[in-house]
């Protein structure tokens, strides 16, 4: 079924007009409205604001024409629930342990911004994406008072509020109002093949590839299937320009658009480079509110923003004061601060820990790797349903190590330093370049920095974590009223994550402590040692450890390091975990490489009968690896009927139904 934009259009602009009729005639306000219409899982480069010459945008040209383009924009997470959760909270996601995706956290009342938009006279609109990585109970306590209308949330009564801006009960008062489109979504892509889809609109001949993944057929399908979903959001943004036109609201209405993080290639959403980090942003503002813009409209600006800013930002423009708790900074209003640095983190990417930390100016891109010997090309279950990543394991698994895409499926180093200035897509690594010794020391100083000044709590464990929420208990209030030495704790990380060998006493203590996370950390340490094989001793005292160890994170850390040290336990044990469904073990046996050869008949038996199906599917992953299992054995042939119909839906539904 192919998208047919007038009729569509027509229908969307029907159910606008008939929201709230009672509104047709624009309010005189002192404070302007302000619309964010958000899409997902989309980098600059894919819109022709940023230089696509691939597809046609008139409506985002308008935006762009009108108002100011940003080049600087950082999410602070590759992923959408980190990515909201800094936004809504102007913090970052890492400060309440809401960093770690698709997990949810009991946080302060503190965290959700809008409300203070609504203490400030504002009708605040939510319609279509509510996941803040927060629990029901936080939900049922704030949404209430954050929001006017929220689509898709009920409350004790059963009601559903009208989420739009619209609405009669708005009456005079300004508006912020939040939609979001999921038709750039990467399940548009997740097809698993091609060969169920319909033909491109575009031909995949003339596309042009970004450099930081290979020229491949399946690559060129996904990257054309995705701008082909770009040029549907901008007639969904025609819709709300058409409505604001009509009911004379234009003229006092502030426009955001923007993606909520990087692109769906591979080595984009999910990773912690300039491609899964750096979302487009336009922000249109009518005649009477220019004043408010960085920059005179039309123009670009290439100052630093980041996702904790928008609140802040928001705060501004509405006249307010900003709350102290709030670490982002304004862009826009009378309360505009500029950046020197921006920051951002990776801390998961599915059942894989692997925490990244990013700092830049506006020339640099520094990523900080606490666990360099995680390998970023392990599979998880949902980026590999793309056909454009599953060709490129196949790429490298059949002999294909071609630079720079080798980089991939190999232990990372401790730090990246790229000059996004001359190599815009991160290629070239410049952190051995004696030249810029300078400044990777700064950005590595500011880095630490950084996560101390934030406390910083994504280096916990996701089992330890729900250990606190399951109780009832927040993390972030803990830590706080608890005397915790998170200080002590992000020293230890630092240390893991270049360790010397000189490092082994601190990390034998630190085996003991009573706390489970800083005996994870100090086992990261030691399994980096082992794996580049600087160290031969610690297997005695892990394996005394391992007798009363309670967490699956800390057995499976453990047990990798144990292989890392060749003990004849270590395979046995993460094998075992397996068995009990510890996903972090079965990330651990994906990572240790040719070292899980021994075990094959057992990893077998995983892909058959393991009862944790992330478990079953990375050990099909390894199993396809070794080339010992096809390609299109990797995902259950439930799991592909449900990728094929995410697929069907995003492209036949490209845009939510706006009440």
């Amino acid at each position: 079924m192919k998208f047919h934009k007038y009729s569509l259009l027509a229908w969307m602009t029907c159910l606008l007009m008939a929201a709230g009729s009672g509104l047709s005639l624009a309010q005189e306000q002192e404070k302007p409205n302000i619309l964010f219409l958000v899409i997902e899982d989309t980098s600059p480069y894919l819109l022709p604001a940023y230089g696509n010459e691939a597809i046609d945008t008139p409506n985002l040209n308008f935006l762009s024409d009108h108002g100011v383009t940003f080049d600087n924009v950082f999410s602070n997470a590759p992923y959408c629930s980190p990515a909201r959760s800094s936004l809504i909270s102007g913090s970052y996601a890492t400060t309440y342990a809401t960093d770690w995706h698709r997990n949810n956290m009991i946080v302060p009342m503190e965290y959700f911004f809008p409300q203070y938009l609504r203490q400030a006279g504002y009708y605040t609109v939510n319609a279509g994406k509510t996941d803040y990585n927060v629990t029901k109970s936080v939900q049922k306590e704030a949404y209430p008072v954050t929001w006017d209308g929220l689509s898709g949330y009920r409350s004790d009564d059963g009601k559903s509020p009208n989420a739009t801006y619209n609405a009669v009960e708005r009456g005079s008062r300004p508006f912020f109002a939040q939609f979001n489109n999921h038709t750039t979504h990467m399940s548009r892509m997740t097809s698993v093949t091609v060969d169920i889809r319909e033909p491109l609109e575009l031909a995949m001949e003339d596309v042009q590839l970004p450099p930081h993944v290979p020229d491949l057929p399946e690559t060129r399908a996904d990257y054309a299937l995705h701008l082909e979903g770009v040029q549907d959001t901008d007639a969904w943004v025609g819709v709300f320009l058409e409505d604001l036109k009509k009911r004379k609201l234009l003229q006092n209405t502030i426009i955001f658009f923007f993606s909520d993080h990087g692109g769906c290639l591979p080595r984009g959403k999910a990773f912690p480079f300039e491609s899964g980090m750096k979302p487009a942003l336009i922000v249109y503002a009518p005649e009477k509110w220019k004043h408010l813009l960085p920059a005179k409209p039309g123009s670009r600006s290439d100052q630093l923003v980041e996702f904790v800013d928008f609140g802040p930002t928001l705060l501004s423009v509405a006249g307010s004061d900003v709350p102290d708790h709030m670490q982002g900074k304004a862009f826009m209003g009378k309360a505009t601060t500029p950046r020197k640095y921006a920051y951002g983190f990776r801390t998961n990417s599915e059942d894989h820990f692997d925490p990244s930390r990013v700092v830049a100016d506006e020339r640099f891109y520094y990523i900080k790797n606490y666990t360099p010997y995680k390998r970023h090309g392990l599979k998880q279950s949902f980026q590999w349903g793309m056909p454009a990543q599953q060709a490129w394991d196949s790429y490298f698994y059949l002999g294909h190590p071609v630079e720079p895409f080798r980089e991939y499926y190999e232990p990372k180093p401790q730090e990246y330093l790229f000059d996004m200035k001359r190599d815009p897509y991160g290629i070239i690594n410049l952190a051995q370049d004696p030249a810029h010794g300078q400044k990777l020391q700064e950005l590595r100083r500011e880095a630490a920095s950084h996560v101390q000044e934030t406390g910083d709590l994504g280096f916990f464990p996701k089992d330890i974590r729900d250990e606190f929420t399951d109780s009832g208990k927040s993390l972030y209030q803990w830590v706080k009223d608890s005397n915790y030495d998170l200080k002590g704790m992000h020293d230890l990380v630092e240390k893991a994550a270049s360790p010397q060998v000189d490092d082994m006493g601190d990390f034998l203590k630190g085996l003991s402590s009573e706390r489970p996370e800083w005996r994870w950390w100090a086992l990261s340490g030691i399994a980096y040692l082992a794996q580049e094989e600087k160290i031969s001793e610690g297997s005695e005292e892990i394996m005394q450890q391992l007798s009363a160890e309670n967490y699956q994170s800390v057995r499976a850390i453990a047990a990798e390091a144990l292989v890392y040290l060749n003990a004849p336990k270590g395979l046995e044990l993460l094998v075992e975990e397996c068995k009990e469904g510890n996903t972090f073990a079965a990330s651990s046996l994906e990572n240790i490489g040719h070292r899980a050869l021994p075990v094959m008949d057992e990893i077998r038996e995983l892909a058959k009968t393991a009862d944790a199906g992330r478990v079953r599917f990375q050990a099909r992953s390894i199993l396809i690896n070794f080339g010992m299992m096809d390609m299109d054995e990797l995902f259950t042939a439930k799991s592909i009927q449900r990728f094929i119909q995410g697929h069907r839906h995003r492209v036949s539904h490209p845009m939510p139904t706006i009440p």
